[in-house]
């Protein structure tokens, strides 16, 4: 008897299984859908003007033609961002598939508006995964960037995305923000968002045809530049380059850069430095009444290119190079807190670290901190650079030279 209940049991338990291991409920077929790599959002009137960079499956095939594009563009014009995807059926046999979305650019005129809405679909949709990052579009359309054929990638909205990655490790004027920073960002209090500005040099109109290609200098190419301020979920003013770099440097963004001076002493020329290391702290304060920051830099980094005819064995030169690449960021920071305060808008948290370390202080603050940013917070910046390495060479070959 015991025998036949272990069969049986055994049985109900292999059903059981076999039940639960049954497949998914709501796969999808490749063949259904379209892989969207970049978005693109525009506003015209009262609708949104929303154009998506789509892979051509076909042209992924070791068989393709190469008279094919690798990408698709599809626009429609809705209300809003959800409807607009859905209606692009009516121009693709495909559904529009968005859970491998690396970027997005939104126009300048929906960033000065308010991209909260057309992010609530991107926050709520549960096919989308929150890893991609953003851009704003500077005097150009969204939809030219989204359709624009990258003269160094297959997939344009792949090359948009790794080259932001890559500027700001390296360069640090751009800012890679993913959808998850803006969404933190927008509901703590204390700090408000930043989104890198996406421009389109050239002849834009040949840039997004197969020509921008067959040359060996492009017809047309997207630069990045500058630092979108925005207040709440609006755009209100841009950054320059020199101001970005100081905003990398204050948020610890900055993983590497280049930082170029003229020669000390008055010389002839320039020199710069690759800085490789660099942290910041800050560390606020109430004096008086008044809020204070400190804001302490310190950087590392190696020599990267010398004109300057100066002998860098002497240690009171390597000391002068020092500080004038210190006073060179200490400018740059400076700039970017002026820039920021000029538009009332506190990006690089200072009033979270009041938060944190003065909470009953920041009760009474936090619902006219963008007033007190503005005219009553002293920010103190200092920054101390130092000189690691300078190469495979010490001395500039006109000063060996002369020896």
């Amino acid at each position: 008897m015991n025998k036949y209940c272990k069969i049986f049991s055994c049985g109900c338990l292999l059903i059981i299984t076999a039940l639960m291991l049954s497949g998914c409920w709501n796969r999808n077929e490749l063949i259904d859908l379209s892989i969207v790599l970049a978005l693109g959002v525009d506003k015209v009137g009262n609708e949104y003007e929303v154009s998506v960079q789509a892979i051509d499956p076909s042209s992924m095939s070791r068989n393709r033609s190469t008279n094919r594009a690798p990408t698709t563009v599809f626009s429609e014009r809705e209300p809003t961002v959800f409807e607009a995807l859905r209606k692009m059926t009516t121009k693709s046999p495909r559904r529009m598939y968005v859970s491998h979305l690396r970027f997005i650019v939104f126009d300048e005129a929906t960033a000065r508006e308010g991209i909260h809405n057309p992010l609530d679909f991107l926050f709520r949709e549960q096919e989308i995964r929150p890893d991609f990052n953003m851009a704003v579009a500077k005097d150009c359309k969204a939809k030219d960037i989204i359709g624009f054929v990258s003269p160094t990638e297959v997939l344009p909205g792949m090359d948009m995305y790794k080259s932001l990655k890559i500027s700001q490790r390296v360069w640090s004027p751009t800012s890679a923000v993913n959808v998850r920073e803006i969404m933190s960002k927008l509901v703590m209090e204390g700090v408000e968002p930043v989104l890198t500005g996406l421009a389109l040099h050239g002849d834009i109109k040949q840039g997004g045809t197969s020509e921008n290609v067959k040359k060996p200098v492009p017809l047309a190419n997207y630069v990045y530049e500058g630092i979108g301020v925005f207040k709440d979920d609006k755009l209100i003013g841009w950054m320059n380059e020199d101001e970005s770099r100081g905003y990398s440097y204050i948020t610890n963004n900055a993983k590497s850069s280049v930082a170029r001076a003229k020669c000390p002493d008055g010389g002839k020329g320039w020199f710069n430095v690759e800085l490789i290391r660099s942290k910041a702290k800050i560390e606020p304060s109430i004096k008086n009444d008044r809020p204070h920051i400190k804001v302490r830099v310190q950087s590392q980094g190696n020599i990267g290119e010398v004109q300057c005819a100066v002998d860098l064995m002497d240690p009171e030169m390597h000391r002068k190079f020092q500080e004038t690449i210190s006073n060179k960021l200490n400018v740059a920071l400076d700039g970017s807190v002026k820039r920021a305060k000029e538009y009332g808008v506190d990006v690089f948290g200072f009033g979270e670290a009041f938060h944190r370390k003065y909470p009953k202080h920041w009760r009474e603050w936090k619902g006219r901190w963008g007033e007190m940013f503005k005219n009553e917070l002293v920010v103190d910046i200092q920054v101390e650079f130092q000189i690691l390495l300078h190469g495979k060479i010490n001395n500039p070959f006109t000063v060996e030279q002369s020896k």
